[in-house]
């Protein structure tokens, strides 16, 4: 199994219902294709860079994973349709870092 860090950017507008429902829907996929979260982090509404489907602001999402390439595969496709992730991003890693990102929002 390999690990990898996976960031994806939803739709500020969006309530946290439907931020749940997207975050259970990469759960799913990872149960049905033996993958698991081993980390997950919420890094809060953030400005883009550049404005992305009319949006300049977007909810960021951070998780790692521990999988194969088709669980990523899969998650990609499902977040490439999606409407409410604005975008995403897989990088594979050799290890899962123990300490939380300074991205992560504080409270």
């Amino acid at each position: 199994m390999n690990f990898y860090e996976h960031t994806y950017i939803t739709s500020p507008e969006l309530s946290s219902q439907e931020t749940d429902s997207v975050r259970k829907k990469i759960n799913d996929i990872l149960e049905k294709n033996d993958g698991r979260i081993l980390k997950e982090e919420d890094w809060g509404i953030r400005s883009l860079a550049y404005p992305i489907k009319k949006s300049s602001k977007g909810k960021y999402s951070n998780i790692y994973i521990e999988g194969n390439n088709k669980v990523i595969k899969e998650i990609e496709l499902f977040e490439r349709y999606d409407e409410r992730v604005i975008k995403f991003l897989s990088i594979k890693i050799k290890k899962i870092p123990e300490e939380n990102s300074e991205l992560v929002k504080t409270a």
